[in-house]
């Protein structure tokens, strides 16, 4: 099998190299071992519940090795794994499973209450605790200890055939399956190992929840392409970080904005040994300087990243830059493009076009969907970026986000990250609102730090010597949070516009 066996190649050429180190079940994995138990959950699928080529197969579970064996083992049978957000609400699901039509959907005991809640609502053949507990349907581990450890029949699986159906995270509104296929995600793979010179002898920590692309495509399944070692979590617990890193020797890490903040806050934080680690990721939303000196001061470079759940998402080759993400990834093509489809020159702002092997073939049962952002066979990605003198490419917003102010275009991530510096601020959002001059202003949402207040005019008279007074917003509305994608943290700004996109102070 040229796809689908990653696993079961490296655990026949290499069956006493380690592979996983299991921190949420307390068991090390060599590469033969885990091949062994990648083949009994494959034996599963196919025997006990009916899976073939092409079938869905849901999971709604927190990050365990359970989840490993369940993406290898359909792949192995060219089945297609769902991955299900652990945050939504119960009556969320029901979209997501009505339109991903599952086979087989396994959970484990955390959600047994939400799965009763479903099972009158969608129609799906098997259902299948990956804990002890067959109240609401098979229990994987009676059965576990009866399943032949033999591989089962090869199946024909091409390129283009999807591997995962992975739920974009809906900052525009309702949520579209991305079919991501196994060429996709080989090449991505490829992409991945290239660039960042990843091999046999690297070692990463597999703690985003493994429900989106970050949790996979990063440097996890990269690092099994390549023969590597993961070390898997239940999620983010920055203390448990904090000690994994130096007991494991971890040399590649990735998170966003947020985790690292954590890290600095944590006590352990100024005497962690970090001295194993030889590349720091940052991904989601721009890293505060801040936060990178600090680690700089460590003699950790760290470098940006931008993917997305449809592209890569290792796009970029980071260089450390500020401000920047670096350079195209060796076969990654990219445009940067105006309104009117053309290139635009060196150093103006235009959309970011991808195209490349690492895409995705479309999104699941929405033809129209796949058509707009693929109009052309490049993926739309609705992201603005500018090139500079270096090459090196600057995220500047999103394309539907930006202001139109009086003829000059207006990015609200170029004001949020000043926004952000004010001492009382501890997140902010810029939204466009109308006016009856200059078409649409600045509207900040802002959350304090506790104890901190602030009004439009201090933050007027603060930004003042930092941006030009058309980007200073005109508006100024203190929230209790910001809405946020459950999985990524993205700000999801048409929730903002719904709730405050009328040109007030509220």
């Amino acid at each position: 099998m040229l796809y689908g066996d990653w696993i079961g190649r490296w655990g026949s050429s290499f069956p006493d190299r380690e592979a996983l180190v299991d921190l949420v079940g307390n068991r090390r994995y060599t590469y033969g071992q885990l091949a062994d138990e990648i083949h009994k959950m494959a034996n599963f699928l196919r025997n006990e519940c009916g899976v073939v080529k092409g079938d869905r197969v849901a999971i709604l579970a927190l990050n365990r090795v359970e989840y490993v064996k369940l993406f290898f083992g359909a792949s192995r049978l060219g089945a297609i794994l769902v991955p299900l957000n652990i945050r939504l609400a119960p009556n969320e699901f029901i979209y997501y499973l009505q339109d991903a039509e599952p086979k087989a959907f396994f959970f484990d005991k955390n959600y047994l209450a939400i799965i009763d809640g479903l099972k009158s609502k969608v129609k799906i053949p098997q259902y299948i605790c990956i804990d002890d507990d067959n109240t609401m349907g098979k229990s994987l581990p009676a059965a576990w200890g009866g399943l032949s450890t033999q591989r089962p029949p090869e199946v024909d699986i091409k390129p283009a055939d999807p591997q995962m159906i992975i739920y974009t995270s809906g900052t525009t509104g309702l949520a579209k399956g991305a079919l991501l296929s196994h060429g996709m995600i080989t090449w991505n793979s490829i992409i991945t190992n290239i660039g960042w010179d990843l091999a046999a002898s690297d070692v990463a920590t597999i703690h985003m929840n493994m429900f989106y692309t970050g949790g996979w495509n990063i440097f996890h399944l990269p690092l099994f392409h390549c023969r590597g070692k993961n070390i898997l979590l239940a999620g983010f617990d920055v203390e448990q970080i904090l000690d994994v890193i130096p007991k494991e020797k971890v040399t590649l890490f990735v998170g966003v904005p947020t985790m690292f903040q954590m890290m600095l806050a944590s006590p352990k934080f100024e005497k962690a040994d970090l001295s194993s680690l030889r590349l720091i990721g940052n991904g989601g939303a721009a890293l505060p300087q801040k936060v990178r000196d600090v680690f700089a001061a460590k003699g950790i470079a760290m470098m940006e990243g931008y993917g997305l759940t449809e592209v890569g998402p290792n796009n970029f080759q980071g260089n450390g830059k500020p401000g920047t993400v670096g350079k195209p990834m060796l076969h990654v093509d990219m445009r940067v493009v105006g309104n009117d489809g053309k290139d635009v020159p060196q150093g103006q702002e235009g959309e970011l076009l991808l195209k490349g092997e690492n895409m995705l073939v479309g999104y699941w049962k929405k033809p129209e969907a796949t058509k707009d952002a693929m109009p052309d066979g490049w993926f739309h990605t609705g992201d603005l970026v500018r090139i500079d003198e270096d090459g090196d490419y600057a995220i500047v917003g999103r394309k539907k986000d930006m202001i139109k102010s009086g003829g000059a275009n207006v990015y609200p991530a170029e004001i949020e990250a000043n926004i952000i510096q004010h001492p009382a601020v501890s997140m902010a959002a810029v939204i466009g609102v109308s006016d009856e001059k200059w078409d649409e202003v600045g509207k900040a949402c802002v959350v304090l730090k506790p104890g901190q207040s602030l009004t439009l005019e201090q933050l007027q008279e603060f930004l003042s010597s930092r941006l030009g007074k058309f980007k200073i917003p005109q508006y100024m509305v203190v929230v209790k949070e910001l809405p946020l994608t459950v999985a990524t943290g993205k700000v999801q700004k048409f929730l903002l516009k719904k709730d405050h996109g009328k040109p007030d102070n509220n």
